[in-house]
């Protein structure tokens, strides 16, 4: 993808620049052409053959990469999918655990219980003796 940016800038770099004789002309157009012009055969050789094994070796890996890239990609989709549920659940799933904690809290609440009369206590006796005999209290 890199690549195909670059190349994609390198030609808009060629295609802006207006005069065919200037400085970014010679540095992308008539140095790679003089440099393809000075190739001997025996380096187009080199290079075709490298070539041929970069295609063989690409075709063993391609199985593998392919795989690679759409564990990433589906692992991207199922990111997204999982955001979007959880983004679009929530705001429903708060009203339901206050719906839900609502009937459980009039389940659980204990019921009132029956109004008593209360009865007043009367006042404790009070000694006519005004000197009580002394007893050991225990505590």
């Amino acid at each position: 993808m890199s690549l195909l940016i670059a190349a994609l800038i390198g030609l808009l770099a060629v295609i802006v620049s207006r005069a065919p004789g200037g400085s970014l002309w010679r540095l992308l157009v008539d140095a790679p052409a003089q440099r393809l012009n000075a190739t001997s055969w025996r380096t187009l050789l080199a290079g075709a053959i490298v070539m041929a094994f970069a295609i063989f070796a690409a075709e063993l890996v391609i199985a593998d990469l392919v795989w690679v890239l759409a564990f990433d990609i589906v692992g991207w989709i199922e990111l997204f999918a999982a955001t979007l549920i959880v983004t679009r659940l929530a705001p429903g799933w708060r009203s339901f655990k206050g719906q839900f904690s609502n009937v459980v809290r009039r389940i659980s609440r204990p019921r009132p219980r029956a109004v008593r009369a209360r009865r007043i206590r009367r006042p404790g006796r009070i000694s006519e003796n005004p000197d009580p005999i002394w007893t050991p209290a225990f505590a």
